[in-house]
């Protein structure tokens, strides 16, 4: 192997140690920023502040609701949490349980749980959502959710 060949593999070999070793912070720094946006989130549905919370995905951003078509923009997007405010949901929280980032994008798995003004259990369940770093700011991209509780007879 020639002296250049020797010294490519050895640069090649301390990137990739490094950036393996870069990881485990920018996971942590992800998580963090993340969890921050869903703390957003969740003084939003407080404030009964549909317009904040739409403010949180970004502009090609889809909401995909069980028993739903996939809700697409801005203004279907506020509708659809314009709706679920409006219908008595006062409270929610939010756990991350795993964030997987990659680059400019970020997928984050956790559970959820909806009450009312007097703290009745409405909803839990889990949800995924891919985000998006827009302008330096995690941004929700794709919010796909769906309810624990069994379904009801009719």
């Amino acid at each position: 192997m020639t002296p250049f060949l020797t010294r490519c593999y050895r640069v090649a070999g301390l990137v990739a140690v490094l950036g393996w070793l870069a990881q485990p912070s920018f996971a942590a720094d992800a998580r963090s920023e993340i969890e921050a946006v869903n703390n957003a989130f969740v003084a939003a549905v407080e404030k009964g502040d549909s317009s904040a919370l739409v403010a949180l995905y970004a502009e090609t951003a889809q909401v995909m609701p069980a028993g739903s078509e996939p809700l697409k923009g801005p203004e279907a997007i506020q509708k659809f949490w314009q709706g679920a405010l409006s219908s008595g949901i006062a409270t929610v929280s939010l756990k991350t349980l795993e964030v997987y980032p990659q680059g400019a994008a970020a997928t984050e798995v956790g559970r959820y749980e909806l009450r009312d003004k007097a703290g009745k259990v409405l909803d839990q369940g889990k949800y995924m959502v891919i985000w998006h770093r827009e302008k330096g700011h995690w941004k929700v991209l794709r919010d796909m959710f769906s309810t624990n509780l069994p379904a009801t007879k009719s």
